[in-house]
């Protein structure tokens, strides 16, 4: 068989096959998500008034207060990264130094919450759990973007992504919608604390990591040979 057939052999075996989408850089995928995530910030605040307190002294003289939203901080970026970096193939170490720094976080920030519980002073979990409740949907509200985002870059990306994936994926944007709810939220007590603020990724990567699994197998393009 001469060069020339097999040149045109290859030709045609892939004459019929649709072309790849390449995978986006990671920095562009992160920066979307943080962008959407602030322009929902933006929105709430201008629909509602309500502000992040970044500026106000009385939150950052709050050790529990600033260690809860540094804790949040880094459950969200690491979580997000986590997930981005494991649909490129290659930049596994990424991933998973993202993945053992939100599961750090996460042990802080409930850590926090607890240790808001057990400072006393605070109302009880019965009639703390509305405006729990309240933050933690606000949150999820929060998160729908960033996580609509990351679910797309997934898409695609690695194919053995799954529905632990997808949970990272949703733990990581709730915990942007929770950064913003804690900056935002005055209400006070504790069990507010841990419920609302702190406990809002580890409920949305449990609950939201089937849906989100679904929807990126559904936005997935058509595997080889299918």
């Amino acid at each position: 068989m001469t060069g020339r057939s097999t040149e045109d052999l290859v030709q045609q075996l892939v004459a019929d096959l649709a072309p790849t989408r390449p995978i986006a850089r990671l920095r562009v995928a992160a920066s979307a998500v943080v962008a959407l995530s602030v322009a929902g910030v933006v929105a709430t605040g201008w629909m509602t008034g309500a502000w992040p307190r970044l500026g106000d002294a009385a939150f950052w003289s709050d050790p529990i207060a600033v260690a809860i939203l540094l804790g949040l901080v880094v459950v969200a970026a690491g979580a997000v990264v986590a997930a981005l970096a494991g649909a490129v193939p290659g930049r596994e170490t990424l991933a998973r130094a993202g993945r053992i720094g939100a599961g750090a976080a996460v042990v802080w920030s409930i850590g926090c919450g607890l240790w808001a519980v057990a400072g006393g002073g605070s109302a009880s979990a019965a009639s703390s759990f509305a405006g729990s409740a309240s933050c933690l949907a606000h949150a999820l509200v929060l998160a729908i973007p960033a996580a609509l985002a990351v679910g797309f870059y997934l898409a695609r990306g690695a194919p053995q992504l799954g529905v632990i994936d997808a949970g990272v994926a949703a733990m990581g944007a709730a915990g942007l919608g929770a950064v913003a709810v804690h900056a935002t939220c005055n209400l006070a007590g504790g069990f507010h604390l841990l419920l609302g603020h702190c406990s809002t990724p580890i409920i949305a990567g449990l609950a939201f990591a089937l849906p989100l699994a679904g929807l990126i197998r559904r936005w997935s393009p058509p595997a080889f040979g299918s």
